[in-house]
């Protein structure tokens, strides 16, 4: 009987012991698994604008650089004044004038204004240091051409002042430009004299 009721007392003890560890184990488990972890966020970093960096002023384009035919240029004795532009005389063949650049070394677009005439195409080269930068011949003035009556040309088909492009072209101070004109009779007895007024030089980007 004794040995009953011990045991009796051994199996409560172990009953109570064994929910006491399952129930800390399940509160511990809950305690665990049941907190909510709040992890802060970093305060907000208070962004500051981005430095504006001024942008360097551009460097302003050269002037643009126009060389007169009759006051800028040394020219072989071929050449003289006619109707208003520097041309060549009659039965000369051809002629050169040359200057020295004296602009901003610099990219320019070059422009040659001629002269035009109903009689003739006449021949031009335009170089630097030897170089060749343009050639071609002159438009006529009129698609008369040697029909225009000769007593009147000066009012049915009179000169006209044509720009030539030619080109854009990295010009330095010190570079020689040169000139080349050569006459062009296409009707017989009176042609055209490679009429010119000037070249100049426009900057560009």
């Amino acid at each position: 009987m004794k040995i009953s009721l011990l045991f009796a007392l051994s199996l409560l003890a172990l009953l109570f012991t064994g929910c006491d560890l399952f129930s800390s184990s399940d509160d511990d488990k809950a305690s665990s698994g049941g907190t909510e972890i709040v992890s802060e966020s970093p305060p907000e970093q208070q962004t500051t604008p981005d430095k504006v960096t001024a942008e360097e002023p551009a460097e302003p384009l050269p002037a643009t650089v126009t060389l007169s035919a009759f006051s800028d240029f040394s020219c072989t004795d071929a050449w003289t004044g006619r109707d208003g532009a520097l041309g060549l005389a009659a039965n000369s063949g051809s002629g050169t004038c040359q200057t020295a650049f004296q602009g901003v070394s610099s990219k320019y677009r070059v422009r040659i204004t001629v002269q035009t005439e109903f009689d003739g195409r006449p021949y031009y080269v335009l170089s630097v240091n030897g170089s060749t930068i343009d050639s071609g011949r002159y438009p006529l003035s009129s698609e008369l051409a040697c029909d225009c009556p000769l007593d009147d040309w000066r009012s049915v088909c009179p000169d006209k002042k044509v720009e030539i492009d030619a080109g854009e072209h990295h010009i330095s101070k010190g570079d020689i430009i040169k000139f080349y004109g050569q006459e062009d009779w296409e009707c017989t007895d009176h042609g055209a004299y490679a009429k010119w007024h000037e070249i100049s030089f426009e900057p560009v980007k």
